[in-house]
């Protein structure tokens, strides 16, 4: 597929078929996040793949978090929508930044980098999935459970972002974007 167009067409997908992609389709996508840049050459990313009972069990964990929040008046954002992505998702790709919790000498700055190599990275296995006809889900909203979704799967590094991915059951339009103008400064 092309570059240009695979970044055009890509659309956040919420609804998915029931119909699962193959392991070793979503293994070329983890393939294709490994190839992305990475600052310091530190490829902080580690991924779990979650599918079947162990994705149900994740619902389960979000949707109990759910529960809890709103008992307590507290925001969940989109969780309940996120959460219904990942259901009907064919699997579920957690992913983790493998330093941010164990370097004791972890600062700022790499942070930062980390996480911008960690965004490339999923960025790539997004744009990967348009070239297999799947659709795909970033979700930020597993922030509101990573700590029980860290401690149940016995994970010491961090939970950074989650990737729904399925055959798409919709067609999103194109979401509204700033215009160029309004998020560029040109200086001479």
């Amino acid at each position: 597929m092309d570059t240009i167009k695979a970044i055009e067409e890509r659309r956040s997908i919420r609804q998915f078929q029931n119909k699962i992609v193959p392991k070793e389709t979503i293994e070329r996508l983890l393939e294709l996040a490994t190839k992305s840049p990475s600052g310091k050459n530190r490829q902080p990313w580690r991924f779990a793949v979650l599918q079947n009972s162990k994705k149900d069990e994740l619902v389960c964990i979000m949707k109990n978090a759910s529960n809890l929040h709103k008992k307590q008046n507290k925001s969940i954002g989109s969780l309940d929508l996120s959460t219904n992505s990942i259901n009907e998702a064919s699997a579920v790709v957690l992913v983790f930044n493998a330093f941010s919790n164990i370097e004791e000498d972890y600062n700022h700055n790499r942070l930062l980098t980390d996480t911008q190599s960690i965004g490339a990275a999923v960025q790539n296995m997004i744009l990967g999935a348009q070239n297999f006809g799947l659709g795909t889900l970033w979700i930020c909203d597993i922030f509101y459970c990573s700590s029980e979704i860290c401690s149940w799967l016995n994970r010491k590094d961090e939970l950074v972002a989650a990737v729904a991915i399925g055959y798409p059951n919709q067609s999103p339009y194109p979401r509204p974007r700033k215009l160029l103008q309004e998020v560029t400064e040109w200086m001479y």
